[in-house]
């Protein structure tokens, strides 16, 4: 596997770097190609070796943001780990490595779409697995007990975080939580910095950050020299999950990769969101038919 090829210098925090897996490149976001099993003791690693950086898992709905706009990108091409979450990163990479000119990438489109219901395993190449957000985060832990890590959690409501932060301690007995608060502040002015200041206080090594994309990636990029934490990652909606708020779609379902269309039969609110995706087959499709001109 080769190494990681470090981006220009810009404004986010620079994480000490260390020899990391090959990455595969969607719509300019280089992605880390391992598997969830890989990626959770690359992050125990990182605790143990006391190295400073920043996990992030982006996911198709938030890559067209992510393809038109540099700073955000550079944050997350910055991250010591940038995971793949989401069956539709995994049909992007595939999508872009078949071979072939333009005719052939249009007769491929709807082959590939196809195959990510009818025959999931056949997109896991380039990326090797879909990290699928919460599942990493439960592995995580687990990695994380083994080395009796102290984690703060950062994100959610109120109840959300409570709840979570009960799930992880009746599930683990070697890790510890050593602190939890709600993602309702604002970013921007003081009470950003008593966030924090009760961050280092409790002196955690992991900082769980699920405050929604983009706002969790520029959050940490922007705090994360303060921080006293050797960790911080990007979460997501996973702390909505782990504290049951929002119930995850069936195990066959997932398997499938329609766990987007059962949370939004679940959560109609979501449909706004999830037009983006469209948006994001698109941008792809137009990446592909671009290269195959060169």
């Amino acid at each position: 596997m080769g190494p990681w090829t470090k981006p220009s210098a810009m404004s986010a925090p620079r994480p000490e770097q260390q020899p990391l897996p090959e990455t595969v490149e969607v719509l300019g976001v280089r992605f880390h190609n391992l598997s969830r099993a890989e990626a959770a003791r690359a992050i125990a690693e990182m605790l143990r070796a006391g190295r400073k950086g920043y996990v992030v898992k982006p996911y198709s709905e938030f890559m067209p943001r992510a393809a038109t706009d540099p700073r955000l990108r550079h944050i997350l091409d910055r991250a010591t780990l940038c995971l793949a979450d989401g069956i539709g990163i995994l049909w992007a990479a595939h999508y872009l490595a078949l071979p072939g000119g333009r005719l052939r990438a249009l007769v491929q489109l709807p082959l590939s779409l196809a195959a990510v219901t009818l025959n999931p395993a056949a997109i896991q190449r380039p990326l090797r697995e879909n990290m699928a957000g919460v599942d990493l985060t439960w592995e995580m832990l687990a990695r994380l007990d083994e080395v009796q890590g102290r984690v703060f959690l950062l994100g959610g409501t109120a109840e959300e975080v409570r709840r979570t932060r009960e799930q992880i301690e009746a599930r683990f007995d070697n890790l510890k939580v050593v602190g939890a608060r709600d993602g309702y502040f604002d970013v921007a002015g003081p009470e950003n910095k008593r966030v924090a200041e009760a961050i280092n206080a409790v002196r955690p090594q992991v900082l769980l950050v699920a405050m929604g994309f983009p706002r969790q990636e520029e959050w940490i990029a922007a705090n994360l020299r303060r921080l006293g934490v050797s960790i911080a990652v990007a979460e997501g909606g996973s702390f909505s999950f782990i504290s049951c708020a929002t119930a995850r779609a069936p195990r066959w379902l997932r398997r499938l990769g329609l766990e987007w269309l059962f949370r939004l039969l679940r959560q109609p609110w979501r449909l706004r969101r999830q037009m983006a995706i469209p948006q994001f087959i698109w941008l792809v499709v137009r990446e592909r038919l671009r290269s195959a001109r060169r």
